[in-house]
């Protein structure tokens, strides 16, 4: 299966990490951002990748963890340019040449999950959109998503985002094998002694 993931933040990254670890091959990022120091503490990069795409820093690791190459796309997705960053993957496939079989959105911000759901409604593409936000979680099919409004803080910068984005990616694994939309609340995380 060739997967897209869009955005390389807490979301994407760990997604793609994740992904890459159970043996997915067929791996594209895209994302516009760099690393910044603010990133090291819930997102898939070290000390040494400061300054470095997201895109090029995160396909190192997966370089380093099995030795798999990712394609990379380190540019901003917008209305103009969302239809030709969709052919990422070389040759054809049952989608057409160059398409993903699976666009997965993990981007921060209103514009860019609206251009990404536009040109993927175009092309015909299937797309699941992961979202964090306030102790909330979900993975739901294009279908049955309404793009959120841009949040006044940054949920993927909380404390506990990285363990949030851990559950997003079992969603993720969940909806995609049952095409079922789901969420979670940190509340629907129970401790329990034993």
């Amino acid at each position: 299966m060739k997967i897209l993931i869009c955005g390389a933040g807490t979301l994407g990254g760990n997604l793609a990490e994740h992904l890459a670890r159970t043996g997915l091959d067929q791996l594209c990022l895209l994302d516009q951002d760099r690393v910044e120091q603010r990133n090291l503490t819930n997102q898939p990069y070290f000390q040494h990748q400061l300054g470095k795409s997201k895109v090029a820093a995160l396909a190192e690791t997966i370089f380093r963890i099995r030795g798999q190459k990712l394609v990379t796309v380190h540019k901003q997705l917008n209305s103009a340019n969302a239809a030709s960053l969709l052919r990422v993957f070389e040759g054809s496939g049952p989608r057409g040449s160059g398409f993903p079989d699976l666009v997965v959105d993990c981007f921060d911000n209103h514009q860019a999950r609206l251009d990404l759901q536009r040109a993927c409604r175009q092309a015909v593409l299937p797309l699941l959109h992961l979202g964090l936000s306030n102790g909330y979680g979900e993975a739901i099919w294009d279908e049955h998503y309404r793009v959120p409004p841009d949040a006044q803080r940054d949920p993927c910068a909380e404390p506990l985002s990285r363990s949030l984005a851990l559950h997003a990616v079992l969603l993720f694994e969940k909806a995609l094998k049952g095409r079922e939309n789901l969420c979670f609340t940190a509340e629907d995380l129970v401790v329990s002694r034993i």
